[in-house]
């Protein structure tokens, strides 16, 4: 792993065993800093904004700053206050770092879209170390985040992320080379393509030289733990039935939701319990009865945590797959309109013509082996 120029105390950090629950106060915040400093390889001079929760791990944020000024870069730090003069900052900012936010530190919509037209402009790259807010239930809502949670997420950043950009090369030349089937137990069966559609590859890599390959805006923003493998089918080739067995809607849960698409779009909604929920769902935003996104796991150590039931990281482990309803502009689709809802299915078979990527939750052999 290249720490470029870290202190070889901090380097000898990232090499992290399995680790018991700990408290906030006991998470080792330099190997946190080390892997995000890693994952930037940043060079001298480069500028670097750091927005950070003093309420939520926010002693990782001088951990952060001090390993970035050693390996050359220039910091500022900023609370998720809102800053008037985000704009100007972001004008001199090669390198934007969000830490851990709890959930009275939002970023106002106002912001995000400043961010966005900074990144869209390819003026710069992102770090999303977002922690507590990854932990998701199933039906894609967040859910508290406990300790358990965090043992995980320390050793989901120890990975081998060579191993890891392998797999999903290998599964990206399978999701190309015909149509996709996924079906659940619960009677999802929806077939896509990918076509010539770009994946957006997670794999820790958040350099700059990275960044002259990005393809769409997703692509210069980095997630911390990494692993998942992104992708907007061709809309009109997104056929079948995707069953929901228990999600919120608001304020009712909606039981046994079944959406029925037609060439992308959502042409029948039924459900068990809450229908009315679900349909007000689908009609609040033009894009909410539109097959947004595919996206499969592949971390290897972003496991449910003993006698937990929530997702970690927003479900980038092993063989769990995330398809979504809405805009997905930023992976590169045609659907706009918000509408933005995430579903999580972690006992997926997911085939490709005549070969099997993951199999009843699992990712088949050769997606599972080491190099």
């Amino acid at each position: 792993m290249n720490t470029h120029g870290l202190p070889l105390l901090l380097a000898g950090a990232l090499t992290l065993g399995a680790l018991p629950a700990r408290a906030a106060d006991d998470i080792p915040y330099p190997a946190l800093a080390a892997r995000i400093v890693s994952a930037l390889k940043v060079t001298s001079g480069e500028r670097v904004l750091l927005r950070y929760d003093p309420q939520t791990l926010g002693a990782l944020e001088p951990v952060v700053r001090r390993q970035l000024e050693a390996a050359g870069a220039r910091v500022e730090s900023l609370t998720y206050a809102p800053a008037a003069d985000l704009a100007e900052r972001l004008a001199r900012t090669d390198v934007y770092i969000w830490l851990p936010a709890g959930e009275t530190a939002t970023t106002a919509a106002s912001e995000r879209a400043l961010l966005a037209s900074w990144l869209d402009a390819g003026k710069g790259r992102q770090i999303h170390f977002h922690w507590n807010g990854g932990t998701r239930d199933v039906d894609g809502l967040p859910v508290p985040h406990t300790a358990p949670y965090d043992a995980v997420y320390v050793d989901a950043l120890n990975i081998d992320y060579a191993a890891l950009a392998q797999r999903q090369d290998a599964a990206v030349a399978l999701l190309r080379s015909g149509e996709t089937r996924v079906t659940t137990p619960g009677g999802t069966d929806l077939r896509f393509r990918i076509g010539d559609r770009p994946f957006n590859k997670q794999d820790g890599d958040a350099s700059a030289a990275r960044m002259q390959s990005a393809k769409v805006r997703v692509d210069r923003e980095i997630e911390l733990p990494a692993g998942v493998l992104r992708v907007a089918p061709v809309e009109a080739s997104v056929q079948g039935t995707l069953v929901i067995p228990k999600a919120r809607f608001g304020t009712a849960i909606v039981t046994n939701a079944r959406l029925t698409f037609a060439d992308g779009k959502v042409t029948k909604a039924t459900a068990d319990e809450g229908l009315a929920a679900l349909q007000t769902f689908l009609d609040s935003a033009p894009g909410s009865k539109s097959f947004r996104e595919f996206c499969i796991g592949f971390n290897p150590k972003l496991n449910v945590p003993a006698g937990q039931t929530a997702l970690p990281y927003y479900g980038y482990g092993d063989a769990v797959v995330r398809l979504s309803l809405g805009d997905n502009e930023e992976v590169g689709g045609t659907v706009r309109g918000g509408g933005v809802r995430w579903l999580f299915f972690p006992d997926t078979t997911v085939t490709v013509g005549s070969a099997t990527l993951v199999e009843a939750g699992k990712l088949t052999t050769t997606q599972t082996a080491t190099p």
